[in-house]
């Protein structure tokens, strides 16, 4: 899929704002609410493009976010890890990573769920030589 300069446009007023009317984006950029609506499409369809609520976790105190860092071997596979780690429950992202560690998972997940998860779903990745878990204490400029 090629991206052109107006799906980059109409991306970026749907960063700002998910919620604006296509009808608006459209009065914005001076073209027909169709386009935009067929563009918005287009964008869904190639992955290239995911709206949705985002929450703060600032203020949602029934969840936290965490971030482990993991080791695989060269031999393993790392694109196979991330792919297996990123189809787990509560699993946010995950992300290839230069220096001392190969991946990033962002968890979002009850407090007390840690070691479960921990223990029951990502113990289950054979792959994976080991961990180290950061918890986030407070976000500035985050949305889950």
């Amino acid at each position: 899929m090629r991206v052109d300069n107006l799906d980059l446009k109409i991306t970026s007023i749907l960063e700002a704002n998910g919620r604006i009317r296509n009808k608006e984006i459209a009065t914005m950029l001076g073209i027909s609410e169709g386009t935009v609506r067929n563009r918005i499409t287009k964008l869904t369809e190639a992955g290239f493009l995911k709206v949705k609520g985002l929450t703060n976790p600032n203020i949602r105190t029934d969840k936290q976010v965490a971030y482990i860092l993991a080791s695989v071997p060269l031999h393993s596979g790392w694109d196979e890890t991330a792919e297996q780690i990123a189809r787990l429950s509560d699993v946010k992202s995950v992300s290839l990573l230069a220096g001392r560690f190969d991946l990033l998972v962002e968890v979002y997940l009850e407090p007390h769920e840690m070691v479960s998860f921990m223990k029951n779903r990502l113990a289950t990745i054979k792959s994976i030589d080991s961990t180290e878990t950061l918890i986030a204490m407070k976000h500035y400029n985050k949305w889950v």
